[in-house]
């Protein structure tokens, strides 16, 4: 009854007979009658002496005092920059705030706390989680075992959509993106044209020259996988009951790699670590920064993808330079930069 109840004075008259029960029998008596520690009982007895019937009602648990207490200018400004952000419909993260304001000594949780006041946000109820599948097969993955490749349409943000046409900066209008499913490792570069002719520039000049550095990495166990568009293959083009031409991409594919792995048409988790890699970019650098020219995007993605390959990712436990240099065993990795591809491209590594 006691531990159940929700009448404040019953639980202190409780307390109260508990108190006058241990006086008259003692602390070990009063504690094996009324089913509690020893404890329990000393310290209501310590404070009705202490502080008479007042003593029996619950403390707050409220800290006297808050030594980690944030200070009002950096509410202030944390507010400010999430309102200048929300005018301007960029998207609102912790750490896009962080990078705006360079606050670096408070917790995530904190800095959330007061993005949700400015934006009015309530906190969502947690629900129950999705069953998409077991994914323990990524955790025995080696190092470039699985590389996931996909396009990103940069036309489909925003705030670059007055930047593509020739009057207005001519921005590059795709994003090509390798990721290891193993490490989480992004290799990222630009083009004008959705095409095989790009894609293959990308795997000949980017991709297959960063793998070659690694020594004792078999290029035979490795599988390049892609979504079924025309920049990677021709497999379910009509062709009149003829075989359908095989495209450059997986020609290249085939030659230095194990194979060239196509995902079942609509299966949309397939793709999930490139694509999730794609929602990164696009919130915290694409969408965010004032990119209006190729030299500012180049500039921009640059400097996230350094920051991105050393900094620890929250899901995985670890950063991909880390991962990588402790799985293959190496202590200088030489990561190609983001680039503007050409016919003519010359690779830029940094």
């Amino acid at each position: 009854m006691y531990l159940n109840a929700d009448n404040h004075e019953f639980i202190k008259n409780k307390r109260l007979e508990m108190v006058r029960y241990a006086n008259e029998y003692g602390y070990k008596t009063a504690a094996r009658f009324y089913n509690c520690n020893k404890k329990t009982v000393k310290k209501w007895c310590r404070r009705y002496t202490h502080y008479g019937i007042s003593g029996l009602n619950d403390l707050s648990r409220r800290p006297k005092t808050f030594p980690k207490k944030v200070n009002k200018d950096i509410i202030d400004l944390i507010i400010e920059n999430t309102n200048e952000a929300k005018y301007k419909g960029k998207y609102i993260t912790v750490n896009n705030i962080r990078k705006k304001t360079k606050i670096n000594t408070y917790h995530d949780s904190t800095i959330n706390k007061y993005i949700n006041i400015a934006t009015g946000k309530v906190k969502n109820k947690k629900h129950s989680k999705a069953n998409g599948g077991s994914i323990e097969w990524k955790e025995y993955l080696k190092p470039f075992q699985l590389i996931q490749i996909d396009i990103k349409y940069l036309t489909d943000i925003d705030n670059l959509k007055p930047y593509f046409d020739e009057t207005h900066n001519n921005l590059a209008k795709y994003q090509i993106t390798a990721r290891d499913v193993a490490t989480g490792l992004p290799i990222v570069a630009y083009c004008d044209e959705k095409s095989v002719s790009y894609t293959t520039i990308f795997l000949e000049e980017i991709l297959y020259p960063f793998l070659k550095q690694f020594k004792g990495l078999d290029l035979k166990s490795t599988t390049i996988q892609t979504d079924n568009g025309k920049e990677f293959t021709n497999k379910y083009t009509k062709t009149r009951g003829k075989e359908p031409i095989t495209t450059s991409f997986t020609l290249f594919i085939l030659k230095h790699f194990k194979r060239h792995k196509t995902i079942i048409p609509g299966h949309c988790t397939a793709q999930s670590d490139v694509e999730l890699f794609h929602w990164s970019i696009e919130r915290d650098c694409l969408a965010w920064d004032d990119i209006t020219n190729n030299d500012e995007l180049i500039k921009h993605t640059t400097a996230y993808l350094e920051d991105y390959i050393s900094k620890e990712i929250k899901t995985r436990g670890y950063s991909p330079l880390a991962k990588i240099k402790d799985e293959l065993n190496v202590t200088n990795v030489t990561f190609p930069k983001p680039q503007i591809l050409s016919a003519k491209s010359k690779l830029d590594y940094r």
